[in-house]
């Protein structure tokens, strides 16, 4: 019995000696630091990691004005997301919402990324200018703007919301030469945008939601038909640029200088929530 308790008496000997070597270390490593640490403000230190984290995880304007908390989003955020360096994927321009001051404008910025590829020399401004548009998404008769007809809001305020296919096909229309027409082809699975058009080296701009989180559920409001619309709160858009077996890789304008890649699976659940909304740009 006692040679049965002798390897488990080694074995607590050994984690008690442990124990000692890192405290000995710890007390070693004081005495020789201890003005430094003495001074140090553990509550200002405190403060400024917390604030950190904070900006860190900060929620975007679009999702200020949808009702999103910092702590929802970064609970929200895909855990597959990687980063992808200039000219691996279609060549598509990069623009940021941030360089063009559109804080609420990806659609603008999304369809001046593909209209610069075309040749064209549009910018995001471009795009808004000739965009059919709404300032706000109550007009004076009490009913609501359409964002499948109308791009809704200030793109350059918080308050901005955005629009659908249509109005973005209408606007890059005007913008494109004779030879290049925008096309709507929404309903068109992922897999079919990568197989047909990614893989022939065709850009698609595509809506999903910001940073792939979980959509939710904006304000609502009554059309002039008098249906009821409902905002989906998150709602983004940006181009797609290119796939492998784990991400698909896009031109976001919520990055700057570089393709984002967000998990395939996220995409492809977020796509079918934002209705499966596709445009490319076609002879």
């Amino acid at each position: 019995m006692e040679h049965q308790d002798t390897p488990n008496k080694l074995k607590a000997l050994s984690i008690v000696l442990l124990i000692s070597a890192i405290c000995l270390i710890g007390i070693i490593f004081y005495a020789g630091n201890w003005e430094s640490i003495a001074q140090i403000n553990w509550k200002e230190r405190i403060q400024q990691i917390s604030e950190a984290v904070k900006e860190r995880i900060a929620p975007g304007p679009e999702m200020i004005e949808a009702g999103y908390e910092a702590v929802d989003m970064s609970h929200s955020m895909p855990v597959f997301m990687t980063t992808l360096e200039e000219g691996s994927m279609i060549d598509v321009p990069l623009i940021s919402q941030e360089e063009c001051g559109y804080q609420t404008g990806c659609e603008l910025v999304s369809g001046a990324m593909v209209l610069q590829y075309y040749g064209t020399e549009a910018s995001p401004q471009d795009v808004y200018e000739v965009i059919p548009k709404s300032l706000t998404n109550w007009n004076a008769d009490g009913t609501g703007a359409d964002p499948r007809q109308v791009f809704i809001g200030d793109p350059q305020g918080m308050g901005g919301y955005g629009c659908y296919a249509d109005p973005l096909i209408d606007a890059m229309n005007q913008l494109l030469n004779e030879e290049w027409h925008a096309i709507n082809i929404s309903g068109t699975s992922l897999a079919e945008l990568e197989e047909g058009y990614l893989k022939k080296g065709t850009p698609v701009i595509i809506w999903t939601t910001i940073h792939m989180m979980e959509p939710g559920n904006g304000k609502r409001w009554k059309l002039q038909d008098g249906t009821e619309f409902q905002w989906i709160a998150g709602e983004h858009c940006l181009v797609l640029v290119g796939a492998d077996e784990d991400y698909y890789y896009f031109n976001d304008p919520n990055y700057a200088g570089e393709v984002v890649g967000y998990e395939r699976k996220t995409v492809e659940e977020r796509y079918r929530q934002l209705g499966k909304q596709a445009i490319i740009i076609s002879r």
